[in-house]
């Protein structure tokens, strides 16, 4: 009961924040948020990967060119990502100086790649989201979260054929296929409480997509914490884990849902 009503508390604040930062903040100022948050699950990333040589310097200096790839529209994505992966060959041609380094080195040079390509990149459609109206982000924001509780529920309740125990033991088929349902309805209901020029039908379909992918982009996450024995990512949000933990859907679904938008919506 106390741990229900921790992860209560701490949902309901989070709920608030996110609120205010999406409806009022402009979007230099969420820029700056959504960096710090993206900066905070690198260093949960980094804790559970352990890199033997990894530079958050250099993680920090990659996210910044990424944010300012997606925040000023005159420096193209593409610098953004190109300067990312020349700083990274960079610092590994200056730090590499024995051959008992190389022993290493695939590892620790593709944790730095994964922290560009992985968390600050995806995480960074947020603001290509916000960009495009609030109400998109709510509709990704709603969509995942009432589908990943139509896949607890029925999970819990009748959840038998286990899909993917490895990295997440308690996610079922039953679970899923509610997710998927449940994600599908809540895109109607988005649209009706924050409304987007979209057909209810298009809605639909694409909060099943968004819930099918949220779905997979957990245990993904989760698969980092497996491997490295943790339950979760930190310890930041009491009764909730770290903040990789929480942005760990939207890693899949902020791209997608900016694509899908792009291409099919309009």
């Amino acid at each position: 009961m106390k741990e229900f009503i921790t992860r209560t508390v701490t949902a309901f604040f989070l709920i608030i924040f996110a609120y205010g930062i999406i409806q009022y903040v402009p979007s230099l100022y969420f820029s700056i948020i959504l960096f710090i948050i993206a900066s905070l699950a690198v260093r949960e990333l980094v804790k559970l990967t352990e890199p033997k040589m990894f530079s958050y310097v250099l993680a920090i200096l990659s996210g910044l060119l990424i944010a300012a790839s997606f925040t000023f529209d005159r420096i193209p994505l593409s610098v953004g990502v190109f300067g990312g992966v020349f700083a990274t060959g960079i610092y590994f041609l200056a730090t590499i100086r024995q051959k008992e380094k190389l022993d290493t080195f695939i590892r620790d040079m593709g944790i730095h790649f994964l922290v560009l390509f992985y968390l600050y990149l995806p995480l960074y459609f947020m603001l290509e989201l916000k960009k495009l109206g609030p109400n998109y982000l709510f509709f990704m924001i709603i969509v995942i979260a009432i589908g990943d509780s139509g896949a607890y529920f029925v999970g819990s309740a009748i959840g038998k054929h286990k899909i993917y125990p490895v990295a997440s033991p308690k996610k079922s088929l039953e679970g899923l296929i509610a997710a998927i349902i449940t994600a599908a309805l809540s895109g109607w209901l988005s649209i009706v409480l924050f409304p987007v020029p979209v057909e209810p039908s298009i809605a639909i379909a694409t909060g099943g997509v968004i819930g099918l992918l949220s779905q997979l982009s957990d245990p993904v996450e989760s698969l980092f914490k497996r491997s490295s024995g943790k339950k979760d990512s930190g310890d930041l949000l009491p009764g909730h884990g770290g903040v990789l933990d929480r942005v760990d859907s939207y890693i899949f679904c902020a791209p997608a849902l900016f694509f899908i938008i792009m291409y099919i919506w309009n």
